[in-house]
């Protein structure tokens, strides 16, 4: 009877030490269960990561507009008023009317003018400059003073016409007019695969990570299974001291066994939460979201069965692979910036022409009217050639782009050979993956064997305490490492899917370009 109060205590302190083997006992974080679907759903709504990646694209978008807008016309108008007073030659002074007469100073040629302009001009996406324009001038002076000579006071001059430059060498053309524009829908083709890539990136880490923590949250469990294990062979050891059938070492056996295992509960606690900063980061998307949380899997580990035929996969990896479609874009990029730069070097050859509608009248209206009226026009055609000497200039420009653009067809090569490296490595991987989860599934089917056979023993008396303990610490050992190894086995399949470009395409993700890029889930 003495020793009942003992054992009920030690019963107490059992159950209590196991109760507070939990997260928020034992670190002071409570749970919250989260499916993987939920997990790479939230990346989609709250990863900065790839927040941060998708405004590379807006920023490219924006370059783009740019370019375009210096196709955009432009509206002028400019006025002038001038009051002069003159000193005049000879020459100046017959021109106005003056005689041939001895003068001791020089006439003075007064007149007061207002010429104004308005119209509109721009560039042309094949490179013609334009500028449509109509002006008025008013003009008062010594000789419309006079009538007659003078017909009209103030005279009032009006012109419309139009301008335009054609260029026929340097500058002509779509192509080269159009490059600025063209690179920048290069850049958001590129910015685009450089988000997906980020996307497919994080949501690779998030699968992965949740991977981890199914098998963190599932070898707790086993650990748990050691420590009520324990617990419950230190009760049975308790009952056969008393009754003879064990010595004390039987039982202080049992209760070491209840400490150890009781601290490594307490590190799988750890290590689940360890694996949190990596999830955190891509799930959540403010510093105060998931604080004092810690995360865990609602699902279970899945089977994971990827294919592993090289030829197929190399081939969806070359036309899916975000990064290898950029670097083809970036070379499709610089063979537009060598055709530019090939234009530059040639001569300025322009064609220009001006055709001006002129009229004079008494009133600004009447002006107008009489110039619409064809009173008077200007009509002017010619060309202007120019060539740099030497033109180092355009021709480093060119050797420049030539190298850039050899960079990036070297870049595709890298890029299939990185892709052919890392698929080998990635079924590699799978089939190490494949092979240790199928000796660990045979491990720990021996190891369970192992322990029945033990407690066989100890029921008959033949084994001691110390040898059920090892064999139950093995049999976790061996259900952690086939728990580890399926973990492995799903992460190796996850990578794979990275490599070939398709992580979005196992979870329904598909990304819209559009207006503005975006991922969605759904069936693809």
């Amino acid at each position: 009877m003495p020793r009942l109060p003992a054992t009920l205590c030690l019963i107490v302190c059992l159950h209590t030490a196991a109760r507070a083997q939990t997260f928020e006992d034992t670190l002071g974080l409570r749970t919250e269960w989260i499916t993987l679907d939920e997990a790479v759903g939230r990346v989609l709504e709250n990863s900065l990561d790839v927040r941060i990646e998708r405004l590379n694209w807006a920023v490219s978008e924006r370059q783009t507009e740019a370019a375009w807008a210096k196709f955009d016309p432009a509206w002028f108008m400019n006025s002038t008023w001038r009051d002069a007073s003159l000193p005049q030659n000879t020459l100046d002074f017959v021109q106005t009317g003056g005689g041939f007469v001895a003068l001791d100073e020089p006439n003075i040629f007064r007149q007061q003018s207002l010429l104004s302009q308005a119209g509109f001009e721009g560039l042309l996406p094949t490179g013609t400059q334009y500028r449509l324009f109509a002006g008025a001038g008013e003009f008062r002076n010594d000789l419309n003073r006079q009538r007659p000579p003078a017909i009209f006071y103030p005279e009032y001059a009006a012109a419309a016409g139009g301008t335009i430059t054609q260029p026929l060498l340097r500058g002509f053309g779509l192509g080269v007019n159009l490059a600025e524009v063209r690179v920048g829908r290069k850049n958001q083709e590129i910015a685009l695969r450089q988000w997906e890539a980020r996307l497919q990136r994080s949501v690779a880490q998030v699968v992965t990570d949740y991977f981890d923590l199914i098998f963190a949250v599932e070898d707790l469990e086993v650990k748990r299974g050691v420590t009520a294990f324990a617990r419950r062979l230190v009760l049975e050891n308790q009952k056969r001291l008393e009754a003879g059938q064990l010595s004390p070492a039987d039982v202080q056996e049992a209760e070491v066994a209840v400490a150890v295992s009781r601290e490594e509960v307490i590190a799988a606690l750890g290590f689940a939460v360890e694996k949190q900063r990596s999830l955190k980061t891509q799930i959540l998307g403010s510093m105060h979201e998931g604080e004092g949380v810690v995360f865990l899997p609602r699902d279970s580990l899945p089977v994971i069965a990827p294919r592993t035929d090289r030829a197929p996969l190399l081939a969806t990896a070359l036309q899916r692979r975000p990064d290898h479609r950029a670097a083809l874009e970036e070379a499709e990029k610089q063979e537009i910036i060598v055709k530019y730069a090939r234009n530059q070097r040639l001569p300025r050859l322009d064609l220009q022409a001006t055709l001006t509608a002129n009229g004079l009248s008494g009133g600004r209206s009447d002006a107008f009217e009489r110039a619409f009226d064809r009173q008077g026009y200007d009509a002017q055609a010619g060309f202007q050639f120019s060539i740099p000497l030497g033109n180092r200039a355009a021709r480093a420009n060119e050797a420049a782009a030539a190298h850039r653009r050899e960079q990036a067809v070297l870049n595709i090569a890298r890029s299939e050979l990185g892709l052919g490296v890392e698929l080998d490595s990635g079924l590699a991987q799978v089939g190490v993956a494949r092979a240790r989860a199928e000796s660990t599934r045979e491990s720990a089917r021996l190891a369970e064997r192992l322990l029945e056979t033990e407690e066989k023993r100890l029921a008959e008396g033949v084994a001691r305490t110390f040898d059920v303990l090892r064999a139950r610490q093995a049999l976790a050992d061996a259900r952690t490492r086939q728990i580890a190894a399926q973990a492995d086995y799903n992460k190796a399949a996850v990578q794979l899917a990275l490599i070939t470009g398709t992580v979005l395409d196992r979870h329904g993700i598909r990304v819209e370009a559009g207006a503005e890029p975006r991922a969605v889930r759904g069936k693809n």
